[in-house]
């Protein structure tokens, strides 16, 4: 399966997709993902319908995608508004060279820190590009301090506020071409 070509950046020919368990995911398994990244509260037999497949055989195949690890969770999609003054801000951040044993105490005080909703491992001048909900720029301070109170990994950062949201890919492009 191929998409057709848009523009001299257009997407080629999509690659084998594999689940985190090594298994193939094949057309059909493309399709369940590329539904429930769209509608994860569809029904098994909306699915089954829209993928031309029984109820059994599409709650097989799903059952084997959360097995194999390609589903993770089902979560719902807020807008963002409904925070009010929490904007998401992106912090990016450059990593003072440092023993890689230590690494893991600052990744597992990323990991509970509550207001970082997601964490990303960057290649370029940032080593990782935190997205966390801040009242304001004013709290990054007490953030720092508390992902790393001894000052050993941050050697940097840039707080890049968001203002709105122009695009959000869902489903995964890959995905996209197989949709029922």
């Amino acid at each position: 399966m191929a998409f057709p070509s848009r523009s001299p950046g257009a997407l080629q020919p999509v690659p084998h997709l594999y689940a985190p368990s090594g298994a193939r995911l094949d057309a059909t398994d493309r399709k369940i993902l590329h539904l429930l990244q769209t509608g994860a509260r569809d029904s098994i037999q909306a699915i089954a319908e829209r993928i031309q497949l029984s109820h059994s055989g599409t709650l097989h195949r799903l059952r084997r995608l959360e097995e194999s690890g390609a589903v993770l969770r089902y979560m719902a999609e807020l807008d963002e508004a409904i925070f009010g003054d929490w904007q998401v801000t992106w912090i990016d951040i450059a990593l003072a060279r440092h023993p890689a044993d230590g690494r893991g105490r600052f990744e597992q005080a990323i990991a509970e820190a509550p207001e970082v909703m997601e964490a990303i491992e960057c290649v370029g001048e940032f080593d990782l590009s935190l997205k966390a909900a801040l009242r304001h720029a004013a709290e990054w301070p007490a953030l720092k301090a508390a992902l790393d109170p001894q000052a050993e990994f941050i050697d940097r950062a840039r707080l890049r506020p968001v203002a709105r949201v122009v695009k959000r890919a869902i489903p995964h492009p890959l995905l996209d071409g197989d949709s029922a």
